[in-house]
């Protein structure tokens, strides 16, 4: 019976996409078990999950508020962009300054990254603009700052150390796929265990109820968009130690990845529901279609079209779903409504 009620408990999503992604892994050794399974190919896929894991944090958090943040791939960038500048200024030819520059350079990425997510914020809860429309904005506008600031051309050669510590292994496993799912834990903890994350998904089921509830929806949405940017901005620095390069129109594709890892796993576009540690099970998921894609030789034209359909067929039934539910509680208050009528009847 104890077993009977611990599996009743566990998220019916979690188990849908542990169930996908061990079909996924058993297909991909029935067709290219002496490729999939090497270990440089399992070392690249760990370290592909990073960049598209922190973006798909970025939208998850914006998901829940029933918003949306389409600039988090340009803040990314412009992170590099400034602090590939400092670092080719500042940096001594002998490389003796680099680790207290990479330093400031953690500070200059956290600081873009809360300025950014304000601003986002500041136009969607005091403005009052729609959120799509807010980000979609931002979105060109710091990718303009970063074509003005490097003339289209990419910021690169930086050094020895940060690229050292992009390509670092612990235990073999990469040190930034460690770091991201130590980072990846603690957003798991502030949404689903704090009193933040628990405002958060009441003002996206609805922000009129929580509002009247006494919860500062101001405050939330500044919380959220600023903590969505400045996952954002580390996630630059990872750009910079993983490729070498910062360019302001890089990573085009990331943020549709991130939309669709999010759907995927359960977080509504809706808003208020969903389980963020879904979302990792979903990034597993669509890393080994991923890999195995690419292993197959199959078309990016076509590969694209296959995660598009994905990405419209998980929101039509995120929105039948919804639809469902609401009906059903419509039919539960109404029955309890006449159930009540006729106690009084009696």
């Amino acid at each position: 019976m104890n077993g009977i009620k611990t599996l009743n408990r566990v998220d019916r999503k979690s188990l849908q996409l542990i169930g996908i992604s061990v079909l996924l892994f058993v297909g991909m050794i029935v067709l290219r078990g002496n490729r999939f399974l090497r270990p440089a190919n399992i070392d690249s896929m760990l370290f592909q999950l990073v960049e598209p894991g922190l973006f798909a944090m970025c939208i998850a958090l914006a998901y829940l508020s029933r918003g949306i943040d389409l600039s988090i791939v340009t803040i990314a960038n412009l992170v590099g962009i400034v602090n590939g500048i400092l670092l080719r200024r500042t940096v001594a030819p002998d490389g003796s300054n680099a680790i207290q520059m990479l330093v400031v350079c953690v500070f200059i990425a956290i600081t873009i990254g809360l300025t950014c997510g304000a601003l986002n914020a500041f136009l969607i809860a005091r403005v009052g603009i729609f959120p799509i429309l807010v980000t979609l904005g931002t979105q060109n506008v710091f990718m303009g700052i970063g074509m003005i600031l490097t003339q289209g051309r990419a910021e690169g050669n930086f050094p020895k150390a940060l690229l050292d510590f992009g390509d670092a292994h612990i235990f073999g496993v990469p040190l930034l796929t460690v770091l991201f799912l130590l980072l990846f834990l603690i957003v798991c903890v502030v949404v689903h265990r704090t009193p933040y994350g628990r405002k958060l998904q009441w003002m996206g089921s609805n922000s009129r109820a929580s509002w009247f509830s006494g919860i500062d929806n101001v405050k939330v949405t500044f919380t959220t968009y600023m903590l969505s940017g400045l996952i954002a901005g580390l996630c630059g620095m990872v750009i910079m130690a993983r490729s070498n390069s910062a360019k302001a129109d890089y990573g085009v594709t990331y943020v549709f990845q991130a939309l669709l890892t999010c759907v995927l796993g359960g977080i509504s576009p809706l808003g208020g529901r969903g389980k963020v540690y879904n979302v990792l099970l979903s990034l597993v998921a669509l890393q080994i279609l991923g890999t195995g894609f690419n292993m197959m030789r199959v078309s990016p034209l076509i590969r694209d079209s296959i995660f598009g359909f994905l990405l419209v067929f998980s929101i039509l039934l995120d929105y039948v779903s919804e639809k469902r539910r609401t009906e059903k509680l419509n039919r539960q208050a109404i029955k309890a409504s006449i159930e009540i009528k006729g106690l009084k009847l009696e």
